[in-house]
């Protein structure tokens, strides 16, 4: 049995998920379709109510929605000091998606019950980023976007070699760390060693 089912948005489930991404605006035709489908799907296919209701991780107090905001604009600074210190050009619509799809399948990942946040039994199968990929494949996404999803994970046994990627990966341990350190928990940037 799939951990998801495809979900195609209404009205009031496009309104929902343009209030909590704002950058979505920047997405066109077919990329925002898919975008908005995923993650209706995903939200749909989880115990959370909305998408508001997802943590951004097993005993956080920040909501997903809000580290995936963070990612956004931090990785909209990085491209743009990027692109204007050392002249690289992405296409910022790629990256906005990416950026926008790289937690996608953390509701179907945790379940918060409660009051406690508790594994999914999918969560046990398939690593971080991988189930998002597969639904993400399955909607027709790019491959650029969805390896870069599928790879962004600190553990991931790969990366790609797109800019993108590079900007995921520092946006996102940025936005991570500031989470880990509201609840006193060990940020990424602590635990390298020297």
């Amino acid at each position: 049995m799939k951990s998801y089912q495809i979900e195609n948005p209404d009205e009031k489930q496009v309104a929902l998920l343009s209030e909590a991404f704002p950058r979505l605006v920047e997405l066109g035709g077919a990329l925002r379709d898919q975008v908005l489908c995923a993650w209706c799907s995903v939200v749909a296919s989880s115990s959370y109510d909305t998408v508001f209701d997802v943590p951004f991780s097993h005993g956080s107090t920040d909501r997903l929605v809000d580290h995936t905001n963070d990612v956004v604009e931090a990785g909209l600074a990085l491209n743009d000091m990027a692109a204007r210190q050392w002249g690289w050009e992405i296409d910022r619509q790629r990256l906005v998606a990416i950026l926008l799809l790289h937690d996608l399948d953390k509701p179907l990942l945790m379940d918060r019950r409660a009051g406690e946040d508790h594994a999914t039994p999918v969560s046990l199968r398939i690593p971080h980023g991988v189930l998002a990929a597969m639904l993400l494949a399955e909607l027709g996404v790019g491959e650029e976007i969805t390896a870069a999803v599928a790879t962004h994970a600190t553990h991931a046994p790969l990366r790609g070699p797109d800019r993108e990627v590079l900007i995921l990966h520092y946006a996102d341990l940025f936005a991570a760390d500031k989470a880990l350190l509201d609840t006193d928990r060990m940020p990424f940037f602590r635990r390298c060693p020297l």
